[in-house]
């Protein structure tokens, strides 16, 4: 079969590899899309090779896929089976595991990063993680679920109510999908952005949005909350001006949820949010709930798949799609690999 692998500065090529058969609680699936992600860039700039322990690798991990083969001792799924994969393999011995909370073991492995990942034709993967997409939703749409996840998590975790202000800050894939769940949520919600094209997309999907370039942040909050600030910010860029902003729009008892990956050291101002007791919140993945959520969610249509997909590429060009989403322009959404398509 093939597979798509990352090989090393900055380069994923096609390679012919053997299928793995399932262990006793395992299950092979035959991959039908898989989404590339802020990950995968990460990866494919050498960013995360030290957790990477066999080069060349296959690597992906939002993907949707049917069973093909399941393991002997696997009772709950049989060929033919629609699912998503919440790629984590956790221990289910330490204090976190322990007390439920699995997605940030301390011995976790994210698969795609310390085992192989989904840019594959076939995956062998264990049943738990495991989750059935409803048949009201199509392979490719089922694709979109584990960045969904991402962001129902980050929602969960921030405590948000219908009727609250938000700020989103970040127009990317997850800040625009973290608004999408906001909305849907019932919260009033505002993206603040500065690329022209993310912004476009924003508003287009029924959000309302700000260039903080254009307009100060603050001021807009304030008028549109009558002086009150929001209930609730959700960083999503990762970006030092964003945290530079953060601090002064929530309300006394607000929360702000940190929801981008900050692989540097960063500053903030702390003393706004002391003089408010602002909570300040980090989300990490997702839990099995929510991608219960974000498959539900999806089968209720708020909103149309196909406008967060920017482009299907064939499994072969998987590097080309990667330097595609890293294009500064910011044209692109998600790109699709059809992972049973190699030209």
């Amino acid at each position: 079969m093939k597979a798509s692998m990352y090989e090393g500065n900055q380069k994923i090529a096609l390679h012919e590899i053997e299928p793995t058969e399932p262990g006793p609680h395992e299950v092979r699936l035959k991959i039908a899309y898989c989404g590339i992600c802020g990950t995968d860039l990460h990866l494919f700039k050498g960013g995360l090779d030290y957790r990477i322990k066999n080069i060349p690798q296959a690597i992906g991990h939002e993907c949707s896929a049917t069973v093909d083969k399941v393991g002997s001792e696997v009772t709950d799924w049989k060929p033919g089976d629609r699912v998503v994969v919440r790629p984590l393999d956790y221990c289910n011995e330490c204090v976190a595991c322990k007390a439920g909370h699995s997605h940030v073991c301390a011995n976790l492995k994210f698969m795609g990063i310390e085992s192989p990942g989904a840019f594959q034709n076939f995956w062998t993967v264990h049943e738990r993680t495991l989750h059935r997409i409803p048949d009201d939703l199509s392979l490719l749409h089922g694709a979109l679920v584990e960045p969904l996840a991402v962001c129902c998590h980050a929602a969960s975790r921030g405590e948000v109510k219908s009727g609250e202000y938000a700020v989103v800050i970040g127009g990317g894939t997850i800040g625009l999908m973290t608004a999408l769940v906001l909305k849907y949520r019932g919260l009033k919600v505002v993206v603040s952005e500065i690329n022209p094209n993310r912004l476009a997309k924003v508003q287009s999907m029924g959000i309302d949005t700000i260039n903080p370039k254009e307009t100060d942040v603050l001021e807009y909050v304030k008028n549109w909350t009558n002086g009150d600030l929001v209930d609730v910010v959700f960083e999503c860029s990762g970006a030092q001006p964003a945290l530079d902003t953060v601090p002064w729009l929530c309300h006394p008892r607000g929360r702000v949820v940190l929801e981008a990956s900050y692989p540097h050291p960063m500053q903030y101002f702390f003393r706004e949010h002391f003089m408010r007791e602002v909570n300040i919140i980090f989300t990490r993945v997702y839990e099995a709930v929510d991608y219960e959520e974000a498959l539900d969610m999806m089968s209720k249509n708020p909103f149309n798949c196909d406008d967060l997909i920017s482009e299907i590429i064939p499994l072969g060009k998987v590097q080309e799609g990667i330097e595609t989403c890293l294009d500064p322009a910011g044209k692109v959404v998600k790109i699709m690999v059809d992972c049973q398509s190699q030209e």
